[in-house]
Parts: C-alpha cells; structure tokens; sequence
C-alpha cells in the first residue's frame, strides 16, 4: 500500500499537469516526517519536488524536534523552505488563501499499535495519548480553514484515510473531514485501493462573488429558521 504523498504526486500529474511548469505554487505539509524511512520521508519527498518545480513549501509540526530536523534539511538542500512548529488546524486557521496543494497527515489515527515512545510525544505536546476523536476533530477543522486557506483549484490530500466500499463509512483520519467538505465546496476526485489516502479538490468557482452571495444567504435564511 503506498503512502499518500506519493497519491499527491500522482494527483498533482493527472489533475493538475498545467501546474508543473507553473512557478508560484504553493505547498504545505500539515505532520512532519518523524522518523525519515525511504518509503515514508515525506518531507524530503515532497520538499525535494517543490525545489524542482520553484514552488514554495510550507511544513507544520506540534513537535519543535521535528521542525528542526526539517530546518536542517532545508539547508542541506540549499532551500528557502519553512518549517512551523505549531497545531497544523491552528496554522491554518491564520493563513488566507495562501496554498495550491496541501498534504494532511498530522495527529495518527488510533490504530492501538502506536509505541510508547510516540504516545508520549503527544502527552508533551498535546496534554494525552492519541484518541480517536482528537485525529478526526483535528483533521476536520483543518479542512474548514482550508476554505480560507485554500486558493482556487486546492487540491488535498489526507492521509491514512479509506473506506470499504462506496458506500461504507470512512476510516482513519477523514470520517469527520470529507463528509464536511463534500457539504463545502469540496469534491472527492482521486479514491484509489492502492492508497490508503484521498484527494480533495476545491471548487474552482469557490470563491466567485456570486457564490459567495449565495453561501451568504443560505446561511442568513438558516439562522433566520433557527
């Protein structure tokens, strides 16, 4: 089963080829790579694609060791890249259509394998061990601010996300997210069984005045029937 970062690779060629010849885009990764296995240094992987595209790349961790692994990694490449150590839904929350492409992959999902080791980091960093819950809340909420985050076309990529069949509930990190998101402007667009992992597109007429009216009033005619 491959990894989502490489499904956002896949994306960025069958969903948005006009990009890659395009300067100016730019990436953020929410879960810096912990531990940098071949198969899983996402950050490297993804990094290393935004310096030989000249786009920008952004990556948010809760954990301070990981920032700096990724800062010194950033050197090492000779890259103008940033490294934020911060909640991924909390950063997002301040920024303004500031990403093309964003790969969602932070608070894991409670599989009941995790070491020892990682439930600790979390009890430093986030006051408890990894809960169900928290995985989907955060995912969720990054996914809202992602509607002001986003700029026209965002695609996404969560991670660490699956369902069973077409029509079974989702599992993983999204069970929260995508349903919210297909309510929200957002459209499912890659859902394939080689990933554990899915790909989210902005509606590109999301932010047209027109529709933005319209969201407007729908939300003033709801608290008018509330």
């Amino acid at each position: 089963m491959d990894h989502g970062h490489a499904l956002l690779l896949r994306a960025l060629q069958e969903r948005r080829p006009e990009w890659l010849t395009r300067t100016g885009i730019s990436m953020l990764e929410v879960g810096t790579t912990r531990e940098p296995l071949p198969s899983q240094d996402s950050t490297r992987i993804l990094s290393a694609f935004c310096q030989e595209h000249s786009w920008s790349f952004t990556t948010c961790d809760m954990d301070p060791v990981n920032s700096e692994h990724a800062r010194e990694l950033f050197a090492s490449m000779g890259a103008p890249f940033v490294a934020v150590t911060a909640k991924g839904e909390d950063y997002i929350r301040t920024q303004n259509r500031a990403f093309d492409v964003v790969y969602l992959d932070a608070y894991d999902f409670d599989h009941g394998k995790h070491s020892e080791q990682r439930q600790e980091r979390y009890e430093e960093f986030l006051g408890s061990r990894i809960d169900q819950d928290a995985c989907e809340v955060m995912h969720l909420e990054a996914m809202q601010g992602m509607n002001h985050a986003g700029r026209k076309g965002c695609l996404v990529v969560i991670d660490d996300t699956w369902r069973d069949g077409p029509t079974k509930p989702w599992k993983g990190k999204g069970p929260r997210a995508i349903p919210w998101a297909l309510r929200n402007g957002w459209e499912l667009t890659m859902e394939l069984p080689d990933y554990r992992a899915v790909v989210l597109e902005l509606d590109p007429t999301y932010y047209r005045p027109d529709q933005r009216l319209a969201r407007a009033a729908k939300r003033f005619g709801r608290k008018l029937g509330g």
